[in-house]
């Protein structure tokens, strides 16, 4: 039976290889590399996810033995690009968030914006930072890793795409050797509709506007609709690509880390995500073991998730509000926050091989695809282009967050300014951030030494790592050591908080979100957060190949996790900085 299932997978994969001028790869005895990323799921949402059946396929294959599943701090700040950035180049010192704020040339960054995320590939690679991905393939990714062909990932958007070279029949092969995929896309998008509809009801009322304002009903069926084709083609290219014979192989999966900021890390709609990516994960499993050449799978996250309440609907005022009281009124203040609706992103990415469809097809073809593109960007305003970045010369201060982590820049000075000068200037300013019930921690420095301070007490650490506590150590909060609470002890956590204070594009201040042992406060509209410190947040997953002897615990993060996949796999020289 494995036999007739290899073969017919084989055939199958060959046709639609050709029909996509796909070419296989040489044999190869090689064991072949398959990473999948499951952004935002912590070690203890799996593990209770597991537990409650939520993800049959993959209990079944641990508990069989063929898998081992541990816990690893991946990296902070607990972002993806963050992590992405060690684990594909080896290095993480470009990145100080989700978003942040370049002084010197008076620019917002966010690593939603192409041109922001080649800019960062560049500097890595600038840098020393091999790819890790070099002769494979990525899938759905802010970076490339190097790989030959990388699609749906930003630092590589634009042609090839994964249609490109499709011609019609190609593309009528596609839909009908995938009929389950085609209804498993339309469940998806039902469900997805009346998700939105009912929990929008119950949660916030926002659901009845669908009643008065059907264009508000068909946008939100065009991005379920573009989330779900976004992760099947993701999965289809996978397979192809394991049939193919490539190696090494990497895709992401957002659809739980979506679900999780808008509702909850243990919603019902987060969890059912759970069951679709066990579905995924079993379709990229199975074409692994019916594959050309052996293949090792390793399926992990970048980091976990903790319940979250928004700074603004706790406080009734906005993180830069306050700031303004305590600085002055006549302060001007930007703290723009672009909603990371990957959704949205979905059907940047889809609408980009459109573009490249249109090319290939007959003139016919091509006036058919131009129509729904076009269709779909008049009627649901969804392919804005790349964001603009705000214009923002004349604010004094800019905030930029991301989740419970926030970076607070004096933008009328272009170099970092010292703590010292901070509270000469505004007096008020500094003891008012580290009394509010919202902020757990505020970092500053003053030349190499950085400063953190909680309510109770703060620690100061030198250049050479050394550390001094006056008072409370802010970091030893016995609530934070509970078994979920924290993965690094305060140690660590200095070493690592100091880091982040010394790069180039931290705020003048850093603040992170208050954790009381249940949630943390958001400096975003989000249920469930991830960035600072504080819950499973900090605590990701590893599953690897029960043969290979690995103690991912005991790394320091995504780097190590590079240098053993380019030691295993003869990738690329190790890059670890210090």
């Amino acid at each position: 039976m494995v036999s007739v299932l290899r073969e017919f997978y084989r055939a199958k994969f060959r046709i639609l290889g050709r029909r996509m001028r796909r070419p296989e790869a040489p044999p190869t005895p090689e064991r072949g590399l398959v990473l999948i990323q499951i952004d935002g799921l912590s070690f203890p949402h799996l593990q209770r996810a597991l537990e409650a059946g939520r993800m049959p396929y993959l209990a079944r294959q641990i508990q069989k033995g063929r898998f081992r599943l541990a816990p690893w701090f991946a990296g902070f700040p607990t972002t993806t690009p963050v992590v992405t950035a060690a684990l594909l180049y080896g290095r993480r010192d470009a990145i100080p968030g989700f978003r942040w704020y370049e002084k010197a040339r008076r620019e917002p960054i966010g690593m939603k914006r192409p041109r922001h995320v080649r800019e960062v590939v560049a500097r890595l690679q600038a840098e020393g930072a091999g790819g890790l991905l070099r002769g494979g393939a990525c899938y759905a990714s802010l970076f490339d890793g190097g790989a030959e062909r990388a699609v749906f990932t930003l630092s590589a958007m634009g042609p090839p795409g994964l249609l490109d070279g499709v011609r019609g029949v190609g593309l009528l092969l596609i839909v009908l050797l995938n009929p389950g995929r085609i209804w498993r896309i339309l469940r998806m998008v039902v469900r997805d509709i009346l998700d939105e509809l009912w929990y929008g009801i119950r949660s916030w009322g926002a659901g009845w506007r669908f009643l008065r304002d059907p264009a508000g009903l068909l946008r939100t069926a065009l991005l379920a609709l573009g989330n779900a084709l976004l992760h099947e083609l993701v999965t289809f290219s996978l397979s192809m690509d394991l049939h193919r014979g490539i190696s090494p192989l990497y895709g992401i999966y957002v659809l739980y880390d979506e679900a999780a900021h808008r509702y909850g890390p243990e919603h019902p709609v987060a969890l059912r995500a759970l069951r679709r990516l066990d579905a995924y994960l079993r379709e990229i499993d199975r074409m692994a073991r019916f594959a050309r050449r052996p293949y090792d799978l390793y399926i992990f996250s970048d980091h976990g998730m903790t319940p979250a309440v928004p700074f603004a609907r706790r406080f009734r005022e906005s993180l830069g509000d306050f700031v303004r009281r305590c600085m002055a009124r006549s302060v001007t203040l930007d703290e723009a926050v672009e909603p990371d609706d990957r959704r949205w992103r979905s059907w940047q990415y889809l609408m980009a091989e459109m573009r490249e469809l249109e090319r290939t097809l007959s003139p016919r073809g091509a006036r058919v695809v131009r129509a729904a593109r076009a269709y779909v960007q008049r009627r649901a305003s969804l392919l804005r282009g790349e964001p603009s970045a705000p214009a923002v010369p004349s604010a004094d201060v800019i905030i930029r967050a991301s989740g419970p982590l926030a970076h607070l820049y004096i933008a009328a000075v272009p170099e970092p300014l010292p703590l010292s000068e901070i509270v000469i200037r505004w007096p008020q300013l500094l003891d008012a951030l580290i009394e509010h019930p919202g902020i757990g921690l505020v970092i500053g420095r003053e030349g190499e030494v950085v400063f953190l301070m909680g309510q109770g007490g703060a620690r100061v650490v030198r250049a050479d790592g050394r550390s001094s506590i006056y008072g409370q150590d802010p970091l030893a909060d016995p609530e934070r050591m509970a078994p979920e609470g924290r993965w690094l002890d305060p140690e660590r956590t200095a070493q690592e908080l100091a880091r982040l204070a010394r790069l180039p594009g931290s705020g003048d201040l850093i603040l992170l979100g208050a954790w009381d042992g249940r949630t943390v406060v958001s400096f975003e509209d989000q249920r469930g957060t991830h960035g600072g410190l504080g819950g499973p947040q900090e605590i990701a997953f590893l599953i690897f190949p029960a043969e290979r002897s690995l103690r991912p615990q005991a790394w320091q993060d995504a780097r190590d996790f590079h240098a053993f996949l380019s030691r295993a796999y003869a990738r690329v020289p190790e890059a670890h900085p210090l």
